[in-house]
């Protein structure tokens, strides 16, 4: 069973935004992330925020994650820390 992401429109814009080395390692993390069985143990859930279910870390940045299906998430935002709750 594989896990698969897609970006919404905004969170690819956002993602484009970010600097290649930080970019490289969203990649790489989410690359790591299909394969694994048990993807809700890397990803941290959400409460009290609107449209969102997970969050993942990496390092100071987040990706917020709306969990579609088992095995399907949809990328909502990507930012630093400091502002991709608000």
């Amino acid at each position: 069973m594989s896990n698969s992401f897609s970006f919404s429109r905004f969170a690819k814009k956002n993602f484009f935004k970010l600097d290649k080395s930080i970019q490289e390692r969203i990649r790489s993390k989410l690359e790591e992330l299909k394969e694994r069985q048990d993807i809700t143990s890397a990803l941290k859930p959400l409460t009290d925020f609107a449209s969102a279910t997970h969050r993942l870390r990496v390092g100071d940045y987040r990706v917020i994650l709306k969990r579609l299906s088992e095995t399907d998430f949809l990328i909502i935002d990507i930012g630093h820390r400091r502002d991709v709750y608000r």
